[in-house]
């Protein structure tokens, strides 16, 4: 059996952050001015950046120890496991709440872009560089 490859889960994690970055400084302006307030755009904050990055950090350990426990199924079966994953999981929550805070399609599908492009990020990773096993016991 296979364990959790946290430097898998490092990269993935480091990964999507930057392209975070990259999506994050591409943005259009007609989504940004949603969180304008008195001319200046708001900056989130600290408490909602570091619950953003714990629970992105959370949800990849958890994709991370659902492949370990996956038995009998192939590299391919497990790339699909994670956009599966993501597809009957995250998709829907995240359309529910671009739904509930009124974002026009414009703006759900710019979000929802950046949330596929990180599921292919973990989708490729995660499932195709596995932790090295050893001769020795833990």
């Amino acid at each position: 059996m296979y364990k959790v490859n946290h430097k898998a889960v490092l990269l993935v994690f480091l990964l999507q952050i930057i392209v975070g970055g990259v999506w994050y400084a591409s943005a259009p302006s007609i989504f940004l001015d949603r969180f304008v307030v008195d001319g200046l755009l708001a900056r989130p904050s600290i408490s909602l950046v570091l619950g953003f990055l714990v629970s992105v950090l959370m949800y990849l350990y958890f994709t991370a120890w659902l492949l370990s426990k996956v038995k009998g199924i192939s590299g391919v079966g497990r790339f699909f496991l994670v956009v599966g994953l993501w597809l009957f999981a995250v998709l829907p929550n995240t359309m529910f709440v671009c739904a509930y805070l009124g974002f026009d399609s414009s703006e759900m599908i710019f979000l929802l872009s950046y949330c596929a492009i990180n599921s292919a990020i973990a989708a490729i990773i995660l499932p195709l560089w596995r932790s090295s096993r050893s001769i020795f016991k833990d």
